[in-house]
């Protein structure tokens, strides 16, 4: 499970990016620039995408995103497996959940019969 941190300001993505793989050990979590978001994204081709503009980079890959926007309403919104929602508040339970959900739906791509 890969994901890439790609959010301003740089001490939000910087969190984020320690408690994720703090929590989850597993996953492999790259923090990075915005602006170096679309050639990381075709580079590392990861399975959740954390950053402060709409998913333009990689829509039809399958990969998750979360548009996380901290000072606007609503704060995140997230496409994941095809669906959309938004969150009215944002805690690192959540973002925790996403990642988790994440990783299943990587870990099935994986699973012969699932391609």
């Amino acid at each position: 499970m890969r994901v890439i941190v790609a959010i301003e300001p740089r001490s939000y993505r910087q969190v984020i990016g320690e408690a994720i793989g703090a929590s989850r050990p597993d996953v492999e979590v790259t923090v990075l620039e915005p602006a170096t978001l679309g050639a990381a994204v075709a580079r590392l081709d990861p399975d959740l995408v954390f950053s402060n503009r709409p998913d333009t980079f990689a829509p039809d890959r399958g990969t998750a995103w979360i548009e996380f926007l901290p000072y606007e309403h609503p704060p995140a919104r997230i496409r994941i497996a095809g669906r959309r929602r938004e969150l009215e508040e944002v805690e690192l339970e959540d973002l925790l959940s996403i990642v988790d959900e994440a990783a299943a739906l990587a870990r099935a791509g994986r699973e012969p019969g699932n391609r």
